[in-house]
């Protein structure tokens, strides 16, 4: 008998930013059930599709917007348009997977203000994750501003793997995914019957900080000394959540990110250089170690993506057998 071709169509927000590249190809994937042959067919989209033009976001169109290492929604979503037309694809049932600054976009914001960009996200957030993001521009976002492109920083991650699908059949309690300035996320209990609970599928073992320390720098008369470290405090708080908005759009998000593969045992290296920005200053990279594979967490991004399309935990995509 023939198996029946199911095509998950996803919205992919565009960034200057090298890793939705790396979510792009992720994408680039098909899988089989006993009943059913699946495939994501993965589209670039922007402002223009979210405000209805072009090829619009709509639930005829797509079945999961994701919203990787993008800034740029940060301000598209001050449009109230923007907020409108975004919450009622999920209201139709559109699923939805932040990553890094989409995790940022659907929370609840920041519970504390401190800066003009923390006031932008906060006014832009679509408020569809009962939590807050600890996210702050002195601590985890010098992680973004000091990325000179060779952010492969991993940290370990607490799993769940009873409470949700995601990591069903991962045969560990842990998972190294790499970190590059995202939230550490917490409860906001918002009073808000759109809302649905919080399951924590992972939390943060260690501190990014500690693993990989940077330092604010100052010039001193002919050399750079070090003025003080960088502090960052999201140990123990949710690295990655799933939950649902209104009964009807599924929702994960990921602080960290599984389209960028981690190299495991390196070490930082600061220097004077070019961010990805093209700001000269201190940057950093990742440097030494054991370098995975290109797609060593993509299994993460399509279980997801295909959860919040609403297919059975049966029919996600495999675990990989190499891990």
């Amino acid at each position: 008998m023939d198996r029946e071709e199911i095509v998950i169509e996803i919205g992919l927000y565009s960034s200057i930013s090298p890793s939705v590249q790396q979510l792009f190809d992720c994408f680039h994937y098909s899988w089989e059930t006993p009943e059913a042959f699946y495939r994501f067919n993965v589209t670039l989209i922007d402002r223009n599709d979210v405000l209805g033009y072009d090829r619009a976001l709509n639930r005829d169109n797509y079945d999961v917007v994701v919203i990787g290492a993008s800034g740029r929604q940060y301000f598209h979503a001050l449009q109230e348009t923007w907020r409108t037309n975004m919450k009622h694809f999920l209201e139709e049932g559109g699923g939805y997977l932040g990553i890094c600054g989409g995790a940022n976009s659907a929370s609840q914001g920041l519970e504390t203000l401190d800066s003009l960009l923390a006031s932008i996200i906060n006014k832009g957030a679509l408020k569809i994750a009962n939590v807050y993001v600890n996210d702050d521009q002195t601590q985890e976002w010098q992680y973004l501003w000091k990325d000179a492109g060779e952010d492969h920083i991993p940290l370990s991650l607490a799993l769940d793997r009873s409470a949700h699908p995601l990591f069903e059949g991962y045969p560990f309690k842990t998972r190294s995914i790499t970190y590059g300035g995202g939230p550490g996320m917490y409860p906001a209990h918002v009073p808000d019957p759109c809302l649905g609970d919080i399951a924590p599928l992972a939390l943060f073992l260690e501190e990014p900080s500690t693993v990989a320390p940077l330092h604010y720098y100052f010039y001193n008369h002919s050399t750079w000394d070090i003025q003080q470290p960088i502090i960052t405090d999201i140990q123990g708080q949710y690295a990655v959540i799933s939950t649902q908005y209104n009964n009807s759009s599924r929702v994960i998000l990921f602080s960290p990110h599984p389209e960028i593969p981690p190299l495991l045992d390196g070490h930082i290296e600061e220097y004077l250089g070019v961010s990805i920005y093209g700001i000269p200053r201190f940057v950093y990279a990742w440097v030494d170690g054991y370098q995975t594979a290109s797609d060593y967490n993509w299994w993460m991004i399509r279980r997801a993506a295909a959860w919040t399309a609403h297919l059975p935990t049966a029919h996600l995509p495999p675990v990989p057998r190499l891990l």
